[in-house]
């Protein structure tokens, strides 16, 4: 059958949570702050991103990407040296967190 997974390759799923990728926002200003991006418009530019991103996706407005998550990390190992003298490794797990979030039961409204 086209689209049906196999039992043994189901991942077990409970009802009523989610999970979302949120960013770090204390190590995020940490690091940025000691490669000399102090402003929004400074993280932007070193991430290459547009300053009102950052801005949504520190606020929680928005989660980030892929893509944001990719040039965050990329952008700080280019300044890998300055972070490891403060004991920083910039990486997917210090800059980014997965949280586990609660899915209202529509079915039960």
């Amino acid at each position: 059958m086209m689209g049906h997974m196999p039992r043994d390759m189901e991942v077990p799923h409970e009802r009523g949570t989610g999970a979302t990728i949120r960013l770090r926002g204390d190590r995020f200003e940490l690091m940025t702050r000691i490669v000399g991006a102090a402003t929004p418009i400074e993280r932007a530019r070193l991430i290459g991103v547009d300053r009102k991103t950052i801005g949504r996706v520190r606020a929680g407005a928005i989660r980030p990407g892929h893509e944001f998550m990719a040039k965050t990390v990329a952008a700080l190992r280019l300044h890998s040296a300055a972070l490891a003298e403060c004991g920083l490794v910039p990486s997917l797990d210090e800059l980014f967190e997965v949280v586990i979030e609660a899915v209202p039961d529509v079915r039960a409204a």
